[in-house]
């Protein structure tokens, strides 16, 4: 039985007389299998590695795949958002003339044609009007404070004394926001102080 501390020696390549050279490695068995498994446990670390760099990748390109469709869907809904709040704007601008009329209609009607049926009946339909016409954010602009810009616009103005200048004194027509978003501004008389209309009109003072 051969001694498996001592390992024959490894073959030479053929003489050229057919004749076979041993040689050497000075390895023991057990060194030999150590060493061929170092080598193993190094490749498959090596092998290891680099899969778990292709893993990272592609989790990482998964990752952006992700945070791109996401901000997609988010453009996308924004998108249809803001086209579905610009097309009920323009309705609603539409909207408001006929608005004007009801209101118009009420407003000149006597208290006997407002207590009619008909009178009623339009009363009814302005209210439901306007009741779906909030659900989706239409709302009368504010006149009961002072002169805004942003929401009133001064087609006339009244000098008095009893009044603190820039303070809306009536309202010509209604103005409504939508949402928070200007529609239309409301049409007001502001006040004005007394010499200050004289200033507009020198006229009246010569």
């Amino acid at each position: 039985m051969r001694d498996r501390e001592n390992p024959p020696d490894r073959l030479a390549p053929d003489t050229d007389d057919g004749t076979l050279e041993l040689q050497d490695s000075g390895q023991s068995l057990e060194e030999a299998l150590a060493e061929e498994e170092r080598s193993a446990i190094l490749a498959a670390e090596e092998k290891l590695r680099s899969v778990e760099k292709d893993l990272e990748e592609l989790k990482d390109r998964h990752l952006r795949k992700l945070a791109e469709f996401d901000n997609i869907r988010k453009r996308t809904e924004r998108e249809k958002r803001e086209h579905f709040r610009s097309a009920l704007m323009d309705l609603a601008r539409d909207f408001l003339p006929i608005l004007d009329n009801l209101e118009r209609a009420m407003a000149h009607a006597s208290p006997e044609e407002r207590k009619s049926n008909f009178g009623q009946g339009i009363g009814l339909i302005r209210r439901q009007l306007m009741d779906l016409w909030r659900r989706y954010g239409l709302e009368e602009v504010e006149t009961t404070g002072p002169f805004d810009p942003n929401r009133h616009e001064a087609v006339a103005t009244q000098a008095t004394k009893e009044i603190v200048p820039n303070s809306i004194v009536e309202v010509l027509q209604k103005g409504y926001v939508l949402n928070d978003r200007l529609v239309r501004p409301a049409a007001v008389k502001v006040s004005v102080r007394e010499r200050e209309s004289a200033v507009e009109n020198p006229d009246e003072t010569s």
